[in-house]
């Protein structure tokens, strides 16, 4: 059976770090914590906009994902990124 890629970003989460990733979006997914993508647009008071400022939040989240050293930071990590990655939530 062939293991699932994760990618995020365009790149290939290190296989090292892919179950710190799995717990930070099973917390995320679980209520644990917000998804900066989320604040971003609850920040934003315009519907139309909030759109817009989630979008442009995404995509600067993004680009601050990697590390210098080819890692995932965590704390910049979003729900939607998890989903981007394959990341569903692991059942109990």
């Amino acid at each position: 059976m062939a293991q699932e890629e994760h990618r995020i970003g365009g790149k290939a989460v290190p296989a090292d770090q892919v179950p710190e990733v799995q717990a930070k979006c099973d917390e995320m997914r679980k209520g644990g914590t917000t998804s900066p993508v989320a604040e971003a647009a609850a920040d934003e008071p315009n519907e139309e906009a909030g759109g817009e400022a989630a979008e442009a939040a995404a995509v600067e989240l993004s680009s601050e994902l990697w590390t210098a050293d080819g890692k995932i930071d965590l704390e910049k990590l979003s729900i939607e990124q998890c989903g981007e990655g394959n990341f569903g939530l692991t059942p109990n």
